[in-house]
């Protein structure tokens, strides 16, 4: 659908910042970490090929001698994170030689600075009392053992056994040989603090809720069941970078995850993607059979701040709220990797007619609008998924996210999680079951939606 023509000011597609034009880059220093770089190898890389960029970084004047160099685990992916004081400079704006970057590009396919990315997480204050009789719930009866188990892995702020229910929690099975990649780790991870202690410290408990709105999609499944792959990439605060969430997918496929879920996201403005995170998501993980189901992303006010500065200065256009919230127009990744053939699913909130007004929505990117349980003037709401906890809701596409995840995996056959997987396959499935009355109304090109169109008509309860 095109509506190019709706509004006279409507941009073409998104603004990018060149890293040459400092002033509109100067706005975006809070978005990565300071002291880091990502390089992104051709191959897996020797000492020679470090000692390579190390001189490069000294010819661009650079103190090279004090280098901090990570790498994930012992996987063997061409990806390592480099920390040193200001090696940020090298490739942003307040830069000794500005956009410039290293030069051993026969060794470095690219770089980039280590990108934070959050999860939307509501307040401590907002969730306080929810959290509490969440506590006081107690556990659910243990989980029957179901013919075909879906391991969906969910990277968040971590898992709470005291308030998500521990027995679904995923464990490999002994004696397993997999990939080298972790290959000491038998459960969860801490990609934060690298250590496998993966409980959920988040005031707001995001990943724990996640989980259980997961989990409880399972419950009422004949023949699916679940274990949650707990990987903690995002710190107390709901903050996330890119280096962590590599490592973090990279476990995910060495473990044998059938769906990655990814309740976070971030907006991005520079004038190309991060091959290596494109390719990762979009190509890898169709080519290994994983479905990575993730957030259309939310209303950030300190965002919508930095985008609309950008449009002015690089079209004269002042963004409307609504415009603000089309994914065509403030990119929002990993939601903006979606296409129609590979194997991201995006998902949003809807009441049935029209997408939240405080969420992302697009003709192109998004598929799934899940059903809020509660609409008021103030938007659209989930109900808190503990047993004991009635009354309280709380709304994001995140949760929307984790809803889907879960209707997906325990309803959906396991034999479809296979090399090359389609997303489209997983799509009609769901359609078929909404038809027959199993999984809630479907959305179709209705005149409400011409605008907050919810791609292919799929609306879960």
């Amino acid at each position: 659908m095109n509506h190019q023509n709706e509004n006279p000011q409507r941009p073409a597609g998104p603004a990018w910042i060149s890293r040459k034009n400092l002033k509109l880059e100067r706005l975006l220093t809070q978005s990565y970490r300071k002291d880091e770089l990502i390089v992104f190898y051709k191959r897996k890389p020797t000492e020679k090929d470090i000692n390579t960029i190390r001189e490069s970084f000294r010819k661009a004047g650079f103190k090279a001698d004090n280098i901090q160099i990570d790498s994930c685990g012992n996987c063997d992916i061409p990806v390592q994170r480099w920390r040193a004081k200001g090696i940020h400079t090298l490739l942003s704006g307040n830069s000794i030689r500005a956009g410039s970057g290293p030069a051993a590009t026969t060794v470095g396919e690219s770089y980039s600075l280590n990108f934070l990315n959050q999860v939307p997480a509501p307040s401590a204050k907002e969730l306080g009392e929810s959290l509490k009789r969440g506590f006081e719930a107690g556990r659910n009866q243990t989980p029957q053992r179901k013919k075909n188990e879906i391991v969906i892995a969910v990277l968040d702020t971590g898992f709470d056994p005291k308030l998500a229910d521990p027995q679904y929690l995923w464990r490999e099975a002994a004696g397993t040989k997999g990939e080298k990649c972790y290959q000491d780790v038998h459960s969860g991870w801490n990609f934060v603090q690298d250590n496998g202690s993966f409980e959920d410290d988040n005031p707001g408990r995001h990943g724990s809720i996640v989980s259980q709105y997961i989990i409880n999609q399972f419950k009422h499944s004949k023949t699916n069941g679940l274990k949650i792959m707990a990987l903690k990439t995002h710190d107390r605060n709901g903050v996330g970078d890119l280096f962590s969430i590599i490592c973090g997918i990279n476990f995910a496929i060495a473990k044998g995850a059938k769906i990655i879920n990814a309740s976070w996201g971030f907006y991005y403005y520079f004038d190309a993607p991060i091959p290596y995170l494109k390719t990762l998501i979009t190509g890898v993980l169709r080519k290994k059979g994983i479905l990575f189901v993730t957030a259309a992303g939310n209303q950030i006010a300190a965002d919508d701040l930095i985008a609309r500065q950008i449009y002015q200065a690089e079209y004269g256009i002042s963004l409307t709220d609504d415009q603000l919230r089309d994914l065509a127009i403030h990119n929002f990744y990993p939601a903006q990797l979606s296409t129609a053939t590979n194997s991201v699913i995006v998902a949003t909130t809807t009441d049935g007619r029209t997408v939240s007004a405080t969420q992302n929505y697009s003709n192109k990117f998004v598929e799934l609008g899940v059903m809020a349980d509660q609409f008021t003037r103030a938007g659209m709401d989930f109900e808190v998924p503990f047993d004991g906890v009635a009354g309280a809701f709380i709304s994001g596409s995140s949760f929307a996210t984790a809803i889907a995840s879960g209707t997906i995996g325990a309803n959906c056959d396991p034999a479809l999680y296979v090399p090359g997987i389609q997303k489209q396959t997983f799509l009609q499935s769901l359609k078929t079951m909404a038809l027959a009355g199993g999984s809630g109304n479907i959305l179709t090109d209705l005149p409400p939606l011409s605008k907050k169109y919810v791609k292919n008509g799929s609306c879960l309860k």
